[in-house]
């Protein structure tokens, strides 16, 4: 597959309320190119609230999203199509579509309305077919799939849109511990810039190079898994009395709850 260029991913100050609530407030956050970011924090912690404003779903209610310095929500959707691909946590999945249809899917923001593949088109839908290990499901409806092998054609299909950001919003969301590290461990060796929303803290400590733990909307922590998984955050924001250790097999960081 064509090498993909990681971009920049730059936070500034964004904030994002309907209705008059406030679901994320005043978020800074500089992701380098090639960096994988975890966001953690419970549920209503503002997470999938403010990936959405850089997929451009939530518009944000102030400050700004930058990609490679560029305000994405001043450019087109189909600039940003281009930029960012997202994995979502449960995608309806009851349409009859194959699971080539599926991943030729994400070369649309490249094309103009009804356009046919082209032969590159063709070469990047069989190379992330391979790189996913797909090939044997090409012709599967996507409904027919585990939950597994679905995200891994919804990875496929992020891929080749070609973009310089990947989101993913608990990518690992009804997968057994062997595809939840898998994916993760896949994602990483990409090489391409990752902002990935996670439940799981230990997996998010093994595969990300920073975590952002947020709060009320708010960014309680943000730094080295050791920095951000204390004791004390995981007092005040998960409200659970946890040891701390290391993986003996990896270094990282290990959470036993007691």
């Amino acid at each position: 597959m064509t090498q993909i260029q990681p971009g920049t991913l730059t936070l500034d100050r964004v904030s994002y309320a309907v209705n008059g609530k406030t679901l994320v407030r005043d978020i800074s956050l500089e992701v380098a190119p090639g960096e994988m970011i975890g966001l953690l924090g419970p549920n209503g912690a503002g997470k999938s609230s403010l990936l959405r404003t850089i997929y451009r779903t939530n518009r944000p209610s102030a400050g700004r999203v930058l990609i490679n310095d560029e305000d994405i929500w001043k450019r087109s959707a189909s600039w940003g199509a281009r930029q960012v691909g997202a994995v979502l946590q449960d995608m309806p999945a009851d349409f009859p579509l194959t699971v080539h249809d599926v991943i030729a899917m994400g070369r649309s923001a490249h094309k103009r309305l009804l356009e046919p593949d082209n032969d590159h088109d063709r070469r990047l839908i069989a190379a992330a077919l391979a790189l996913l290990q797909l090939e044997p499901f090409a012709d599967r409806l996507f409904r027919s799939l585990s939950g597994g092998e679905r995200q891994r054609v919804l990875v496929a299909r992020a891929l080749v849109q070609q973009p310089s950001i990947l989101v993913l919003d608990e990518p690992t969301n009804h997968l057994d511990i062997h595809h939840q590290i898998n994916l993760l461990r896949f994602v990483r060796n990409l090489g391409i810039t990752v902002i990935a929303a996670l439940h799981d803290l230990n997996l998010a400590a093994m595969f990300c190079d920073r975590l952002c733990l947020l709060h009320n909307g708010q960014m309680q922590a943000c730094g080295t898994p050791e920095s951000v998984l204390s004791e004390e955050n995981l007092a005040d924001v998960f409200r659970i009395d946890a040891t701390l250790t290391r993986n003996p097999r990896t270094g990282t960081v290990w959470i036993m709850p007691a």
